[in-house]
């Protein structure tokens, strides 16, 4: 007689075994009394290996005591539902699971033993994870956001009322058009890093892309950093090559080096050197910007293009900035068809970025949603 012939042991038993979930029966005692095929894929074990063995077989060292509390239950005829608690395999790995356990009773309605059920939710932990840390990064990112948006903006507005009241000799009114100019160009630079992250997560940012030069677009962005680096005493060491052709956007590339150059005068003590060099080689175009500055410590290398991410985090940290330059050049790199690295040899040891960018004329194939015109926008 087959399970759907009516015997309901066999019937019973199908389901036990064709389960999803992992089904265990145990003595009071905790001894394994039964061991279903999803319990030998959950946990490793085949059933011969666990039967007549303790429970405990599968339960961490720290959460031993858990055990007793489900035992007392059961003792007592109770039911212990939805129990989220975590359990290790037999390759020592852990895995985390929603816990049922019910009593089985005797005809005499007396406790013999308890049925377990255990479902891995370990996908909506992992989840669960990443939704509090997006949840977290979000709200420190606001933080930041206020925090770098108060300066700038106070110094505009006291500024401001200074000037409307008549507050200022006119021998500083210069001085105070010069602050306000600063911070609102500050405060716009962090207005357009926040839309160019936002256009990169929709997948709006474009390319209007040409055969561009790169020394004058390097020279561009230079000059834009050095009246950062001449108030700092840091020394500008520049080597360029005078051919340098790619295929790309002339104003996100110029963003793409204005970031590593401002990043670099920044990070550089007085006294010290930011260089830039860039030459041909081979199919390629190699741009390093290298400084003497505070260097990466080699445990924060892998982060540093992360969106958000700086290595002194924090609203009370030294050096300001929302850590998004760094993630928007990679991906602006990226998008050309290239690469860029760091490298530092630890703290207070300087640091180097290296971006490799396809020359013109290089097959390397369209970029990303290019159309056939060389001129064409390009949408990712």
């Amino acid at each position: 007689m087959t399970a759907s012939d009516g015997d309901p042991q066999s019937h019973l038993a199908a389901i036990v075994s064709s389960s999803e979930d992992a089904i265990v029966s145990k003595d009071l005692n905790g001894i394994i009394q039964s061991w279903n095929r999803s319990a030998e894929r959950m946990f490793g074990y085949t059933a011969d290996e666990v039967i007549g063995k303790s429970i405990t077989i599968i339960i961490p060292e720290d959460r031993l005591s858990e055990e007793d509390l489900v035992l007392s239950n059961i003792r007592a005829g109770r039911a212990i539902e939805h129990f989220e608690t975590v359990r290790r395999r037999k390759d020592g790995s852990l895995v985390d699971i929603s816990l049922t356990v019910s009593p089985i009773f005797r005809p005499d309605g007396t406790v013999s033993g308890a049925s377990k059920i255990a479902r891995d939710i370990s996908e909506q932990k992992r989840l669960q994870r990443a939704a509090d840390e997006a949840s977290r990064m979000k709200d420190d990112f606001l933080a930041l956001l206020s925090h770098e948006l108060r300066t700038p903006l106070n110094t505009v507005i006291g500024y401001t009322r200074m000037l409307r009241r008549g507050d200022l000799a006119p021998e500083l009114r210069d001085r105070a058009l010069d602050a306000m100019e600063r911070n609102s160009e500050a405060l716009t630079q962090l207005v357009n890093d926040v839309l160019d992250t936002s256009r990169i997560v929709t997948g709006k940012m474009r390319l209007v892309v040409a055969p561009v030069q790169l020394p004058p677009i390097l020279a561009d962005a230079i000059e834009t950093v050095r009246a950062a680096a001449a108030s700092k005493g840091v020394r500008l060491d520049v080597n360029v090559a005078g051919e340098l052709e790619v295929v790309g956007d002339r104003d996100r590339l110029r963003q793409v080096f204005w970031n590593l150059l401002s990043n670099a005068v920044k990070f550089t003590a007085p006294g010290g050197r930011v260089g830039v060099d860039a030459a041909a080689d081979r199919g390629s175009v190699r741009i390093s910007v290298s400084d003497t500055g505070i260097g990466i410590e080699p445990k924060h290398l892998p982060y540093v293009f992360q969106r958000f991410w700086q290595a002194d985090n924090g609203t009370s940290r030294e050096y300001g900035g929302l850590g998004l330059g760094l993630a928007l050049a990679r991906h602006i790199v990226e998008m050309h068809g290239g690469t860029i690295d760091a490298t530092s040899e630890g703290r207070g040891r300087g640091s180097t970025f290296r971006v490799t960018l396809p020359r013109s004329g290089t097959s390397v194939g369209r970029l990303p949603g290019e159309r056939a015109r060389s001129d064409a926008a390009v949408v990712l």
